[in-house]
């Protein structure tokens, strides 16, 4: 307030300084204006002009009287000369050129008078006697030039009066702009003393605010929850207030006076609190002091010790400093934050004991069920009855249902961690939508229903992207339409629209059941709910099968909804946008079955601690025909691999005494006979959990039991047609023969070797990768190892390159050294069949 004030008078004392200034100016030039008006000299300066004409007439006079008696040169004759001679020179004098200024007028009157000054001047100083002849020239002289001097008085007389009229014009108006300005000097005099006025008003008003604001700071002080403290420079308490009084114990009076160091600083700090207090006051580095809140302990006056939120501000006038500390008793938020600690760490322990027993319910479950699908297998390769062969399909078809829920229960932790996997990749849509139809058919045959499948004919290309869950929601929604549905039938329906580059396709799952009214339609998608009938049964909804459904398809980008009239049946709808991809031609798993037949016997090692497993594993394959061992854990599967090499080995990953992982990376670390044998890892957990590490460790497959006899045909003809471990040089990718056929072998080893180099600085740039990695850089670089690698036949190759360059775009790209462990693996595999392809090239005629 007082700067402000200060401010305000010194505006007001330059504008009156500057004011006088503009007046005393202004009086000046009116005083000299009025002394040059009256000033003497101008009008002498006018009354010589115009006696020139006079003397030179009296002068003219004189010469004509002389000139008339003959008389001689006189004294009068030559006096009247130099008056007049000496009029001439007030006319050239410079207060007469004030008069006369720039006038052309008279600089040529003036001319011809200097010129007679001169004529007369040498007749006058003439050293003869003026004699007759001399005085009628000087007398023609003077006739001649009078003419002039009338002109020139009359002129000077005419200039004089206009200078003498302007400079009244001047003074009048100078007089009036002098009575102007006084007039607006008075005015604003006048606005200068109500500006003061008001200045002295608002001081008033703003007293009395402050006034008020004391009162009311008071007030507040006095009234607030925290207890405040004042304390001067020394540490001694100065106020005290209520909430203070109640916090700590003291009373306002018997503590003013003291210092804090001496009543609620605990004894323990008091020696940092003052060495806190001397360094600030000092050097003024606080610790503590404008920090915001902080939490201490501190003292009441009964002894004890209390944990507090502590805030100190400083207030300076002059150099006195006053700490003001603003205190708050949390001793009842730090029990209630320790109970919340408390009850987080038992929810904590509860979830991971839920979690647990998830998974290993899951485990357990997966388990027998393993060797359930399994003997279901066996059963379906022998001779069966129709009714034995109706029985062996229900329970194939329930079993893979059970399995699918045993998948959901461990997706739903996946769910809640944010661990949910996506994993993309190539698939036939309509070999899918079948092979769900196939799986549903017993069941609904069992209820008298028909399940359609009907597939809008332009949608049915190949397209990239998680099939595995694309099956896990339609499963769910398919079984949860037979399982309400009595009477009817089932149709899978599927169409879409083409983009660009991707397609967004629409599965509908269309069932003649009960219905859902439609304020329950939002309902089934949560967790643990299932409509209800009036007569006490399940109406609809399974528990978690449409929720997990939904959560997977938006993790997918999708959306699973529901279109349903009570009692008219309900269409489920899955949303999904998908990349199409090119067709490739692969192998058939009906043709790798064929050729698993075809190929001869492989030496399997089964690796597996459930006796039960080990032996449908074990009929299985002596049942197509290969030669099968037995290893109970890692550490007996070690022990028999030193001894005999091995095709396969089917190796479990969670085992006692030594796991399936550890079992694996000894394996490929040893320089023994099974070092580079195609191991299979196989697991009762899921399939996200183990993948990484499975990979990671060597193994060249990773599967989820149960494990069915379809995927061990399938494993068998993918060892035993591609040779991977010792590749068969008799076969080569078509594009890799035609591109040897075309170029040459030469050629092609140089390209093949250009092509491993930069695979190899790829792996090394994907183990030195920064976290997060360079997503676009990786995908970019995938993708030109891709083109080079189909284009070389590597399609393994091209595909994991592919999916790597899929997860970089997508921003996915994780566990980049795993990923350099992958191209590592693939690249070894590619440079044994160009090597080969090579050798064969060039060996050929």
């Amino acid at each position: 307030m007082k700067p402000e004030l200060n401010r305000y008078r010194l505006l007001v004392l330059a504008g009156i300084c500057l004011l006088i200034i503009l007046f005393a100016i202004m009086v000046s030039n009116l005083l000299s204006q009025v002394r040059d008006l009256s000033s003497a000299d101008e009008d002498n300066i006018q009354w010589s002009i115009s006696q020139l004409d006079i003397e030179f007439a009296n002068l003219d006079t004189i010469l004509t009287e002389q000139a008339a008696t003959q008389k001689s040169f006189s004294d009068q004759v030559q006096l009247r000369a130099d008056i007049a001679l000496s009029r001439l020179n007030v006319v050239n004098s410079g207060r007469a050129r004030e008069i006369f200024g720039d006038s052309t007028e008279a600089a040529d009157l003036i001319e011809p008078i200097n010129a007679f000054a001169d004529d007369a001047v040498e007749i006058l100083d003439s050293t003869d006697p003026l004699d007759e002849t001399k005085l009628l020239e000087l007398k023609s002289l003077v006739r001649d030039v009078r003419p002039f001097v009338r002109e020139l008085a009359l002129l000077g007389v005419r200039l004089g009066a206009e200078r003498s009229e302007d400079r009244r014009a001047e003074l009048a108006s100078q007089l009036s702009r002098t009575g102007g300005i006084a007039i607006g000097l008075l005015i604003l005099m006048a606005l200068l003393m109500l500006f003061l006025d008001r200045l002295l008003q608002r001081s008033a008003r703003r007293d009395a605010a402050l006034s008020a604001s004391s009162k009311q700071l008071t007030s507040t002080v006095a009234a607030s929850l925290d207890a405040i403290v004042t304390a001067d420079s020394s540490g001694r308490i100065i106020d005290f207030n209520a909430s203070a009084e109640r916090v700590f114990g003291w009373g306002r009076d018997e503590i003013v006076g003291l210092t804090m160091d001496d009543t609620f600083i605990p004894h323990r700090m008091r020696d940092a609190h003052h060495n806190g207090m001397k360094r600030y006051l000092e050097k003024g580095m606080p610790r503590v002091v404008d920090a915001g809140r902080v939490e201490l302990s501190a003292l009441r006056k009964s002894g004890e010790e209390f944990p507090v939120e502590l805030n100190i501000t400083t207030t300076h006038s002059g150099d006195d400093i006053t700490f003001i500390a603003y205190i708050r008793d949390i001793s009842e938020r730090k029990i209630t934050e320790q109970k919340l600690i408390d009850a987080r760490d038992r929810a904590e322990r509860t979830d991971k004991a839920k979690s647990q027993f998830m998974t290993v319910m899951s485990h357990e479950m997966r388990t027998p069920l393993n060797g359930i699908l399994g003997v279901l297998d066996l059963l379906k390769t022998t001779r069966l009855n129709d009714q034995q062969a109706r029985y062996t399909r229900i329970a194939t078809s329930s079993s893979e249902i059970l399995l699918e829920h045993v998948n959901e229960a461990l997706d739903i932790t996946r769910i809640e961690t944010g661990n949910l996997q996506l994993n993309s990749e190539a698939f036939d849509l309509t070999e899918l939508m079948q092979a769900l139809v196939d799986l549903f058919e017993p069941l609904a045959d069992e209820k008298n229903l028909a399940i359609k499948l009907d597939i809008d004919p332009t949608m049915q290309g190949p397209y990239h992207g998680d099939s595995g869950r694309i099956r896990q929601i339609l499963t769910n929604l398919i079984g949860n339409a037979i399982k309400f549905t009595e009477v009817g039938e089932i149709t899978l329906r599927v169409d879409g629209i083409h983009g660009s580059e991707a397609s967004s396709l629409r599965f509908e799952v269309i069932d003649t059941g009960i219905g859902i009214p439609a304020e329950k339609h939002e309902q089934v998608f949560e967790d643990f709910i299932a409509l209800a009938s009036s007569e006490g049964r399940q109406a609809r909804g399974d528990g978690l099968g449409l929720s997990i459904s939904r959560r997977i398809a938006r993790a997918m980008g999708g959306d699973v909804s529901l279109k349903s009239v009570e009692g008219a049946g309900s269409v489920f709808i899955l949303t999904l946008s998908l990349r199409r991809t090119e067709p490739v031609t692969r192998v058939g798993s009906d043709n790798l079955a064929k050729n698993a037949k075809q190929a001869p016997s492989c030496n399997i090692l089964i690796v597996e601690d459930n006796s039960i497993n080990r032996s449908v594993l074990g009929d299985m394959l002596t049942a197509m025909g290969h030669k099968v061992h037995e290893a109970v854990n890692g550490e007996d599967c070690l022990q028999k691999a030193k001894n005999e090499a091995f095709d396969i080995i089917l190796m479990d990953i969670s085992m006692p005494v030594m796991d399936g992982i550890e079992a694996t990376q000894r394996l490929r670390h040893g320089n023994g006979i099974n070092a580079g044998t195609h191991i299979v890892g196989l697991t009762a957990h899921g399939r996200e959990e183990f993948r990484e590490r499975s990979v990671a460790a060597g193994m060249d497959r990773f599967h989820t039991k149960p494990i069915r006899l379809e995927a061990l045909h399938n494993i068998v003809a993918e060892v035993t047609s591609k040779h991977l471990s010792k590749p068969d040089t008799a076969h080569f990718p078509e594009a890799l023969v035609e591109m040897i056929k075309l170029l040459g072998s030469a050629k092609v080893a140089t390209i093949a070797e250009k092509f491993l180099s930069e695979m190899a600085t790829f792996a090394a740039d994907l183990r030195a990768a920064s976290d997060p990695p360079d997503m676009l850089a990786f995908a970019e670089a995938a993708h030109r190892a891709k083109g080079a690698a189909s284009l070389l036949g590597q399609i393994e190759l091209h595909d994991t390159l592919e999916k790597l360059e899929l997860d970089a775009r997508d921003g996915k790209l994780t566990a980049t050294r795993t990923w350099a462990e992958t191209l590592d693996a693939e690249a070894t595999k590619s440079k044994s069949v160009l090597d080969s392809a090579i050798i064969q090239g060039a060996d050929a005629p």
